[in-house]
């Protein structure tokens, strides 16, 4: 078995212990009360989409700690799939809890308690809210910008707003060591604030300026973007890395590309991008001297140089740009392997 196995078998079975956590800590912890299974088993759907909804910061915090064993590509599709899960989990909870007890229907009507009663229907809502946008983002008349920013806050909102709703359901947390929802909630919450915020704050000190953004084949603009200042991105040939264009980091307008350019020339950083969305159309008309901040690299679609049987590339459309830099930079570093490109286009 691979070390890139091993790790990332090892980061699964960690994920999965962190998930099941608070379940376990409930069952074993906790007083039994005679409840009835059906309130027991809401209770712990419920601890359970919460421990969900707060590790998808892990998931989509592009921490390479994290995600470099894994797979960029699988942890996107593993968050979008536990968000699905997470929805159906908070949805479940209320529901096995009223199918055991339909008198707790009244903690629903706002006559009764006002705030309560709207806490708990915001919470759902914005469960729904947070997975719909995602899932259709397009469809729901959203740009990537304002998704980005509609995300995050209601990411935030659904872990806090959960994280207080176990803590004044007195019988939920009872027997439970305080630190155990404080930690897991919390360095959530820390892993958002690390991604979002100190990494922009690192990044204002490197910056880049667009040297070029010249059009290419396949409806497409190359943008060519240089240091300013002596700093240089390290990368290995077929990573990719998050491009920010404006004055400031601190922007929602954020995307990832994978880099064309050679590795062995870091002096300059080239990106070959299909004009396909909003931002994308607009990057032909990009001045000269844009400022810029790159972060990164990302990714582990690395080829072996030192196997002497060399490597297939395997590429479809737009898709070769990785591969681009791959060939780029073994001609670059007079590597002698035997390459073999097999390059699909619809024209």
């Amino acid at each position: 078995m691979s070390n890139v196995m091993r790790r990332a078998l090892g980061w699964g079975g960690i994920y999965l212990v962190l998930a099941l956590l608070p379940v376990a800590a409930v069952v074993a912890l906790s007083p039994a009360e005679g409840r009835g299974f059906g309130v027991e088993l809401g209770t712990l759907l419920g601890l359970l989409a919460l421990a969900v909804m707060a590790l998808q910061a892990l998931v989509s915090g592009r921490h390479r700690w994290f995600g470099e064993a894994l797979g960029f590509d699988n942890l996107l599709q593993f968050h979008r799939r536990m968000g699905l899960f997470a929805l159906l989990l908070v949805v479940a909870h209320p529901l096995v809890m009223l199918a055991s007890r339909p008198a707790w229907l009244d903690y629903l009507d706002p006559r009764d308690d006002t705030l309560r009663a709207l806490a708990l229907i915001g919470l759902l809502l914005a469960t729904l809210l947070l997975v719909v946008t995602s899932l259709w983002r397009q469809a729901c008349g959203l740009s990537y910008e304002r998704w980005r920013a509609l995300h995050g806050l209601l990411a935030v909102a659904v872990v806090g707003g959960g994280f207080g709703h176990a803590l004044m359901v007195g019988h939920v947390t009872r027997g439970l060591p305080g630190w155990l929802l404080v930690g897991l909630v919390g360095a959530s919450l820390l892993l958002v604030a690390q991604s979002r915020l100190l990494r922009p704050w690192r990044l204002r000190r490197r910056p880049w300026q667009v040297v070029e953004a010249s059009p290419a084949r396949g409806d497409a603009t190359t943008l060519v973007l240089a240091p300013v200042g002596e700093h240089r991105l390290a990368f290995a040939p077929g990573q990719f890395a998050w491009i920010t264009l404006g004055d400031t980091p601190f922007r929602l307008q954020q995307h990832p590309f994978s880099i064309a350019s050679s590795a062995a020339r870091p002096e300059r950083l080239a990106f070959t991008i299909k004009r396909l969305g909003d931002f994308t159309t607009t990057l032909p008309e990009v001045p000269a001297g844009t400022r810029a901040f790159v972060e990164g690299p990302y990714g582990a679609f690395l080829p072996d140089a030192g196997n002497p049987s060399g490597a297939v590339l395997i590429a479809g459309g737009i898709g070769v740009t990785p591969v681009m830099s791959i060939l780029r930079t073994f001609a670059d570093r007079g590597e002698r392997l035997p390459l073999w490109l097999i390059y699909a286009n619809p024209t």
